[in-house]
């Protein structure tokens, strides 16, 4: 296949800068808020942490751990082990973050047959998530927790690295997760964030990884992404990254199915709740849709969206599309505390939780992606239209 250039397509020294940047200084925000040490200023986390972290990679590194398939059976074990200790040991009413019970109450409503939407998380606010990840979520429930379904993404996320060894170095990328403090803190709150993202990562890895099979299964590849789009606001931004520029080299009857099994994926999981007394339609205070929006701006979602529509015809490659996913997820959430900076002060954005830092870990899985590829074996995979 003939690769076409491509001003993305950057040097892997670049690739390689910018994607360490942005996954130190994710994990940085959160040292510094986290800090459980008065004695420890955030100039010495600030120095510390990354001089840390490149100590240990550069020791495995020299080792040859990272090539190892048994380095990442251990440390996947070790981490899948921890975080079921981390399950069991913290009580969910404990944290100030209320996305378990999010979830969690919103399946009780269900399994009760009331109206799931509407009932007040632990903290007093309304669950945001669409649903398609409320659903998927209540099988756990009804298994006794919804912390589960952390464990069962994690799971099936090893699984899926440990099928693509040969195609990039799996050990790198579980190394930095398992260096991440962003990463433990959505463990340990029971976050359903990263979780969601590390689904949406393996879907759209996927397409790259086995383009020919994705390619005679367009329609599928349509349904499964409006599904996605049914789980959170989020998604959208990588999906459209990789969708849209292989959309337009559909023919119109392809074009017309993926549409069609888009919005059907999308909008029939949403109609039992839409309308009625107690409909989301009929409640603005609980509607999901508003509840992922209440912090957004017109005008950065309209700069945004251009933005993204013309990046996301440039990238040819799998790392820059990637990339691309990372920094546009980042940009957004960066937007908002942005905002939040102008009306208060750093202080105020970093420490107070009116601004959720833990939102910057929806990109955390494409970082990872481009880090473990670029140090690691090489993934230089096109689209399958490029």
């Amino acid at each position: 296949m003939e690769k076409k250039a491509s001003y993305l397509s950057c040097p892997g020294n670049w690739i390689t800068i910018v994607s360490w940047i942005f996954y130190l200084f994710i994990n940085i925000i959160f040292c510094i808020k986290y800090n459980p040490f008065d004695q420890i200023k955030s100039l010495w986390i600030i120095l510390a942490y990354p001089l840390f972290v490149f100590c240990i990679y550069k020791i495995t590194t020299r080792n040859r751990l990272l090539q190892k398939n048994l380095f990442f059976l251990i440390l996947s074990f070790l981490i899948l082990s921890f975080s079921v200790f981390l399950l069991i040991h913290i009580d969910p009413y404990s944290v100030d973050v209320d996305r378990w019970s999010a979830l969690a109450f919103w399946s009780e409503n269900l399994k009760n047959g009331q109206f799931p939407y509407g009932t007040p998380t632990h903290m007093g606010g309304y669950a945001s998530p669409y649903p398609i990840w409320q659903i998927f979520h209540f099988p756990f429930h009804l298994m006794g927790d919804t912390g589960y379904g952390q464990i069962f993404c994690l799971f099936t996320f090893f699984i899926y690295l440990f099928c693509q060894r040969t195609r990039m170095n799996i050990g790198c990328f579980v190394l930095f997760l398992t260096l991440s403090p962003a990463f433990w803190w959505e463990v340990s709150v029971r976050s359903d964030l990263l979780c969601n993202m590390l689904l949406v990562f393996i879907f759209l890895s996927a397409q790259f990884f086995y383009s020919d099979y994705w390619n005679k299964h367009k329609y599928l590849a349509g349904l499964i992404a409006g599904l996605f789009l049914c789980t959170k606001m989020l998604v959208t931004i990588p999906l459209f990254l990789y969708f849209f520029p292989n959309f337009l080299r559909y023919s119109g009857k392809e074009k017309t199915g993926f549409v069609l099994l888009v919005i059907i994926g999308f909008v029939l999981p949403f109609l039992p709740f839409l309308f009625g007394e107690s409909g989301i339609l009929n409640h603005p205070e609980y509607n999901p849709f508003f509840q992922q929006t209440r912090q957004g701006n017109s005008l950065v979602v309209i700069v945004g969206f251009l933005l993204i529509f013309f990046t996301s015809l440039s990238w040819r490659k799998m790392q820059d599309c990637f990339l691309l996913c990372g920094l546009f997820l980042f940009a957004l959430i960066l937007t908002v505390g942005f905002r939040i900076y102008l009306n208060y002060d750093l202080n105020y954005v970093i420490f107070q939780d009116e601004f959720d830092k833990s939102y910057f870990n929806a990109g955390l899985p494409f970082f990872l992606f481009c880090l473990s590829s670029v140090l690691g074996r090489k993934s230089d995979y096109l689209s399958s239209y490029n």
